[in-house]
């Protein structure tokens, strides 16, 4: 996993809100060159700034935080596997129809760490086994939603705690849901599940098992998707706006990515030799899918966006709209409790709270009686200045 830096414009530098998604960031690559020309007098030196922050960023190393949220059956563990290069599943059980029928939604967690190039990324993949699985799954979001919050709370109380120097994120960065390959289209537990965290995290939509399907009846599924997504208002996660000055490879990738959502995948890490050539992929009695292949599927694509490009960006969008959407709900809640605790302790502390309660409502009333006499007199005063001014004017008129 390449570790790709990227400087994006901060939406409060722009005069927006920074909690709206309307508050957009900017894709670039980062190009810098971290020597001073030594023979240049007028040269400062802080242009190695980005290399020093580099070089702390690697040392200390990154975290990231993934759900994958589907029905049983749509090939979350072989994906997940196949993105990471590991198997996370391999003592995964599969339940018997029984276990189904009242499976409620459980909550997974696998760590692992991995290295590569020197760089080293700390990543928890959250699994929701049970998902849409009972017969009644109606309300199957609200344990993955409660989760989502549970870990917005955490990091905020360490956040406001005293040590804040060893804050561990656990906060869900991304979202992979999983469609169903078999249907029309988007299922009703599907759009409710979306509407329900779309504000709470970053939904990258999944159509699994793509090899089930014709190029055509892909490319079919991803436009009634959208169509649906739109038509419900759902916010999934929204790729940022390449700078202009980039170069057209780079913007051509970025429009090739844009244009994969949702991203059909296939998940394998059975290795196969195509034309003495190693491959991941799937054997069928008709030919081979390769996993890597652009034109058996956007599992390529779907990798580069979460790893290679754009992961910091999932990471800043939590941080900046959806952490802070939550921590502004959770700051006014609390002032809203702050303010009722005072209230019932300045009426039990008080045995005449009633009477206090009707004295101050009356003498509001009075106040606000002798405001409006106020104004009345002010007006009649300036009707009489002005009354008066005109019998002047007209009785020198009279004179002359």
């Amino acid at each position: 996993m390449s570790h790709v830096s990227r400087w994006d414009t901060h939406p409060h530098s722009q005069g927006v809100h920074p909690h709206s998604r309307s508050s957009r960031r900017r894709l670039s690559k980062l190009s810098y060159d971290p020597e001073p020309e030594k023979n240049d007098e007028d040269v400062i030196g802080f242009a190695t700034l980005p290399d020093q922050v580099h070089r702390k960023a690697v040392r200390r190393g990154f975290d990231f935080t993934l759900m994958v949220v589907g029905e049983s059956g749509l090939g979350k563990s072989t994906l997940v596997s196949s993105l990471f290069l590991t198997d996370l599943y391999k003592d995964k059980k599969t339940p018997d129809v029984e276990d189904k029928i009242s499976k409620t939604v459980e909550i997974e967690k696998k760590y692992m760490e991995i290295e590569e190039k020197g760089v080293k990324l700390r990543l928890t993949i959250v699994d929701t086994p049970g998902f849409n699985d009972a017969v009644n799954a109606n309300e199957c979001w609200k344990p993955v939603a409660g989760y989502i919050d549970q870990q917005f709370e955490q990091y905020f109380k360490d956040e406001s705690g005293l040590n804040r120097r060893n804050i561990k994120d656990h906060r869900v960065h991304c979202c992979l849901y999983f469609i169903s390959p078999y249907g029309h289209g988007l299922r009703q537990v599907d759009i409710e599940f979306m509407k329900q965290l779309h504000h709470k995290v970053n939904i990258v939509p999944i159509i699994a098992k793509a090899d089930t399907l014709t190029t055509k009846e892909i490319h079919n599924l991803k436009l009634k998707i959208l169509e649906e997504v739109e038509k419900h208002k759902i916010e999934i996660y929204e790729f940022p706006e390449c700078d202009s000055d980039e170069d057209e490879e780079f913007k051509q990738q970025d429009t090739d990515l844009k244009s994969a959502i949702p991203f059909a995948v296939i998940g394998s890490n059975t290795v196969l030799e195509v034309n003495g050539k190693k491959v991941r992929g799937r054997m069928y009695p008709w030919g081979i899918v390769e996993v890597d292949n652009p034109i058996h599927c956007d599992f390529g694509k779907l990798r580069q966006m979460l790893i290679s490009t754009h992961m910091q960006d999932l990471k800043d969008v939590t941080r900046d709209i959806h952490y802070e959407n939550f921590r502004a709900i959770n700051l006014a809640d609390k002032m809203k409790k702050d303010q009722k605790d005072r209230n019932k302790l300045k009426r039990d502390s008080s045995p005449n709270f009633d009477q206090i309660v009707a004295t101050d409502s009356i003498l509001a009333e009075k106040d606000e009686e002798i405001r409006r006499m106020q104004e009345m007199l002010a007006k009649m005063q300036e009707q009489l200045n002005v009354n008066k001014k005109s019998a002047i004017n007209g009785h020198g008129l009279h004179n002359l």
